[in-house]
């Protein structure tokens, strides 16, 4: 059986199901280059077909990632976001008849094609709830057999937070929170205060956190989110984020904190203290949130999904002190992440058992050698075959060079994990400016993550406890070790670590365990593969634009090295 699943409107994207098996996903903004591209994801879609070795005309169901009957009769095309996205219910079946169908579309919320060629077989479309999507996604994917799961996003119809309890392929919903009581808008609105763009530079606030400490501004801060029995309460006064309005917040907020931060202006200890705050009351509301999910469900397990749940400093705080067995955050936590759970919950609610998915999360298009030479050829850029790539790579990054790193499969969700990533060597304590200033042109204060051997990551990083193969938990780097990780340490002594084990990505691993070889120290600085404001690079050529435009040392593609100074590429690369 072969479901397709699709988003759109936010980090558009489209997820290819057969037979239970997740064989394909990607957003639409790596084809496009267009960062959280909302177009409707035809690229992403021929992709996914592509990859499965079908046409349109083989798949049995479409899964959308939204319900636009619920509320339907409230929706105003006014309201800030359009929540209701009533049109979804012609948009979608428009886009795909004008692409892959001579057919027509029957009305209803589950629509019918009537395929072309006279048959009379009809594809649906299945509207699923955004939530729904969310769960489906977390839990089928996390491989238990039975788990609570929680959701916190900024909204979806109208639920903004939902607990539900899950075994098989039974999904129980027990409780959830209504927008416009929101902590990812609550969050994104508290981005745009301190000078950043809303549901987007969310993860640029949470670093900033770490460099304001315990002030004035935290009770009055923590005075706008009332924790309930249910979950918790906004204080809708100082905010706009549901109404029309530019501002997601309103006079009342700038009253009780002071002006706003303007956009690229300097940071001040104010604007670190007002994260830090904000920061801290987010992770005390998902901290209730989590105990609340362990009472209601009784389950010793939890899988969480939503992309407040990309906020790795909770997710660690959650893992450590909730008291869940174990815990599974999503990897493509967002919005990009319900065209897989759609598609995944349509499957089994057609009947599809449940399969046992590989933990990656590496779902997008790869390249063979022989397309990457094409395209180093057809870019005249000079390059050689290399007789041992992860030796040479391991070679330059121990003596300190920064690398582009471009293997395999592209990864799925916001985060690179060693297939689409800059690396360096995690010791030397400058090299955070250095990536910075020279490669990736972003706020001084962003911090990198370490990728770091499964086996070896209890060694070097505290409270970890189980693998992290995402970079979606923080964990605090060892006292005798800081110097070592200099580079990949946050100023607060915590690092979002990712763990590699062979079984996942046995280049990678081969790699980081080349460099441990050579350095002492089994760990790679990763960041993803591209520069401020772009998506992670996708193509072969993608990734040549953000070499030589960057000051990266050495970028390995598949077997092969693109170089500036041959003579850097002699020092450390064999030919084969």
């Amino acid at each position: 059986m072969n479901i397709l699943g699709i988003n759109f409107s936010n980090d558009s994207a489209a997820s290819l199901v057969q037979n239970g098996h997740v064989v394909a996903a990607s957003q639409e903004e790596r084809f496009t280059r267009q960062k959280h591209d909302a177009s409707f994801p035809v690229r992403a879609i021929d992709y996914c077909l592509k990859a499965g070795g079908i046409r349109m005309d083989d798949v049995d169901e479409v899964a959308f990632f939204w319900n636009p009957g619920i509320h339907a009769e409230t929706y105003s095309r006014s309201s800030r976001d359009r929540r209701h996205h009533l049109e979804f219910l012609y948009d979608v079946p428009n886009a795909l008849l004008s692409r892959y169908f001579d057919g027509r579309a029957v009305e209803g919320v589950r629509q019918e094609f009537a395929l072309s060629g006279g048959g009379k077989r009809r594809l649906g479309i299945e509207y699923v709830t955004h939530h729904l999507a969310h769960v489906a996604a977390a839990f089928y994917r996390s491989n238990y057999e039975r788990a609570a799961v929680l959701i916190i996003d900024g909204y979806g119809e109208k639920s903004s937070a939902t607990i539900a309890r899950c075994h098989g392929t039974t999904i129980e919903p027990l409780r959830s929170i209504e927008f416009p009581h929101s902590l990812g808008s609550f969050y994104a609105a508290f981005t745009q205060y301190l000078g950043f763009k809303a549901n987007s530079g969310e993860g640029k606030v949470m670093g900033l956190a770490s460099y304001g400490g315990p002030s004035e501004y935290l009770e009055k801060i923590r005075k706008l989110v009332r924790l309930t029995e249910d979950g918790f309460e906004i204080d809708l006064n100082v905010f706009s984020y549901f109404v029309e309005r530019p501002r997601r917040y309103n006079q009342r907020l700038i009253d009780l904190l002071g002006p706003e931060r303007r956009p690229e202006s300097p940071l001040t200890q104010r604007d670190y203290d007002i994260a830090y705050a904000m920061q801290s009351v987010t992770e005390e509301a998902m901290l209730h949130l989590a105990r609340r999910a362990r009472e209601l469900t009784g389950e010793t397990k939890l899988c969480m999904a939503g992309g407040v749940v990309l906020n790795c400093v909770a997710n660690g705080r959650i893992l450590r002190e909730v008291g869940f067995e174990s815990c599974y955050f999503l990897p493509c936590a967002g919005d990009a992440g319900t065209s897989m759970g759609a598609a995944l919950y349509v499957a089994h609610k057609l009947g599809e058992p449940r399969v046992h998915h590989p933990d990656i999360d590496t779902l997008g298009p790869e390249y063979s050698n022989v397309a990457i030479e094409a395209e180093l050829q057809r870019g005249r850029v000079p390059y050689m075959a290399l007789a041992n790539t992860t030796e040479a790579a391991a070679a330059a990054i121990a003596d300190g060079r920064i690398i582009g790193w471009f293997q395999g499969r592209a990864e799925f969700g916001p985060r690179a994990l060693g297939n689409r990533s800059i690396l360096c060597d995690p010791r030397l304590p400058d090299m955070k400016d250095v990536l910075n200033a020279r490669v990736k042109f972003r706020e001084p204060f962003r911090p990198f993550a370490p990728s770091i051997l499964e086996e070896a990551s209890s060694t070097y990083f505290d409270d970890l406890g189980v693998p992290s193969p995402f970079m979606l938990v923080v964990s605090n780097t060892r006292p005798e070790h800081l110097e070592a990780l200099a580079s990949v340490t946050h100023v607060d002594g915590g690092a979002r670590v990712q763990t590699v084990n062979k079984a996942q990505s046995a280049r990678y691993y081969e790699l980081i365990s080349a460099v441990g070889r050579k350095t002492g120290v089994p760990c790679v600085l990763n960041t993803s593969f591209n520069i401020r404001g772009e998506p992670i690079v996708h193509s072969p050529s993608d990734a040549m634009k953000c070499y030589f435009t960057t000051d990266m040392d050495l970028l390995f593609v598949g077997d092969f090295v693109v170089y500036k100074d041959r003579a850097m590429a002699d020092r450390y690369c064999q030919p084969a």
